[in-house]
């Protein structure tokens, strides 16, 4: 199984890592620094040494302030005879300097001092050689290493011991830091458990200004529109039910009628001469029925995102011909049109013509005969405000908040219950689609004023189903 570790470990360690490399990478660089410049160093003193001990052999005192008080050897071989001698020395491996000299050879000693350059004596010693003043012997003056060696080490553990101490308290540090950096993270994650477990949309998570807070905020701008969709896919499904219980109910009593009819006719129930009145009744409810189901697929495509034929039209007209319309039917009831002689708007004609026949009949259905009514539009510079107003009975508060609804049917002195109450309903469907707006102002005793406005243009026209 392979080891996990929590993002938090992850972090620290990558941290801990790179810091590492980074202290490691400093101490070996300042090591070899260091190595090269004293290794440089202790060659220059050791050239000048040797050339110091050129001119005189036993000049100790010399060759000491030369090499700055480090330890040395000097030796001298004779050219002659080959034979080596230690001159003087001060550290503990100077007596095996003539020996050294020996293995390494006359030959390759002159050339040593020839090159004027130092060289390796052995592993541990550093060394320069030059011919004395009168080339009868080689010169040679070493230096151990250490020189070199023991401050390099010393400074690898002083940073090595640093380093340690610097990686704990970076250990220490970092997780805290870390740990109050992701504290926002665990709280997103509890909360994202809560809302997956157990469905609470409302719940939200923190913001703020960092990288996790602008995260936070656009989760919570995320949650506000899964909970707006869910609220209306909700809302949705409610007004289907709603609408299919209130669409069953409005056909049940035309079909019970129908059904009670032609029960009674096969029964024989039926005299001859009722017979008329009787399929009258049947073909009244059977158009009521139609109605209502027409209106009922109208909405239908309304609620789908329905078409709109969009074209410049003359509402001024499309007015008066409506008004002149309901008229021929309800000649006893005035209607009055207040209207500019032209007013012309980016607008379904057949859908406005729609929604004036619909408030019109409202007018006829709702207020008693000879009950006038007033059509104004008008037109300001973003909108076209049409607005119809009666002197009926007018509607209580309550029964205006629910005027817009469906199946929704108000009280009159001339309702016959032949509407389905769908009537305002369609007014609102086809406002929207329009992207105007509708709404209704009415009190008892005050008659009633239905708004409707509309847009003056559109940029968009919706392609027909």
């Amino acid at each position: 199984m392979a080891l996990t570790m929590s993002l938090r470990s992850r972090l620290l360690a990558g941290l801990l890592v790179v810091s590492t490399i980074l202290l490691v990478v400093l101490s070996v660089t300042s090591a070899v620094v260091l190595n090269q410049h004293l290794t440089s160093r202790l060659e220059s003193q050791l050239l000048a040494a040797t050339a110091t001990a050129t001119r005189r052999v036993d000049a100790v005192e010399t060759v000491t302030q030369a090499l700055a008080g480090s330890p040395f050897a000097v030796a001298s071989v004779n050219l002659e005879s080959g034979e080596p001698k230690l001159v003087n020395g001060d550290f503990p491996q100077s007596a095996r300097v003539p020996g050294m000299l020996t293995d390494l050879g006359v030959d390759r000693l002159g050339g040593h001092a020839a090159a004027g350059r130092t060289f390796h004596l052995g592993e541990h010693l550093l060394a320069s050689a030059a011919k004395d003043r009168n080339g009868t012997s080689i010169v040679v003056v070493a230096v151990p290493l250490d020189a070199v060696g023991d401050p390099v080490r010393s400074l690898l553990l002083a940073e090595l011991v640093t380093g340690g101490l610097l990686i704990a308290l970076l250990a220490l540090g970092g997780r805290l830091l870390i740990v109050s950096g992701l504290s926002p993270l665990d709280r997103m994650s509890r909360t994202a458990l809560r809302i997956a477990q157990g469905g609470d949309l409302s719940a939200r998570m923190p913001e703020g200004a960092t990288e996790v807070g602008r995260l936070g905020s656009a989760i919570n701008l995320m949650l506000d529109r899964i909970s707006g969709a869910f609220r209306d896919r909700w809302a949705s499904e409610e007004r289907v039910r709603r609408f299919a219980a209130d669409a069953s109910h409005e056909l049940r009593t035309p079909l019970s009628t129908v059904r009670g009819y032609a029960e009674l006719y096969r029964a024989g129930a039926i005299p001859p001469e009722e017979l008329p009145k009787i399929m009258g009744r049947i073909e009244d409810e059977a158009t009521r029925m139609g109605n209502l189901v027409t209106e009922m697929l109208e909405l239908a495509r309304l609620d789908k995102g329905a078409t709109l034929t969009l074209a410049a039209t003359d509402l001024a007209e499309v007015v008066r011909e409506a008004a002149a319309d309901a008229g021929a039917l309800n000649p006893g009831s005035p209607i009055v049109v207040n209207a500019p002689d032209s007013l012309v708007a980016v607008v379904d004609e057949a859908r406005i013509r729609q929604i004036m026949v619909n408030l019109l009949a409202n007018v006829r259905a709702h207020t008693p005969e000879g009950t006038p009514a007033l059509i104004h539009l008008d037109q300001d510079d973003a909108r076209v405000l049409l607005e119809i107003t009666d002197q009926g009975p007018g509607m209580p508060p309550e029964q205006v908040a629910h005027a817009f609804d469906r199946f929704t049917q108000g009280s009159s002195e001339r309702a016959t219950g032949g509407g389905a109450g769908l009537g305002l309903a369609i007014v609102k469907a086809i406002t929207d689609a329009h992207g105007g707006r509708c709404w209704i102002t009415s009190a008892p005793g005050r008659g009633t004023t239905v708004h409707v406005a509309l847009p003056t243009a559109r940029t968009a026209v919706m392609s027909e189903v």
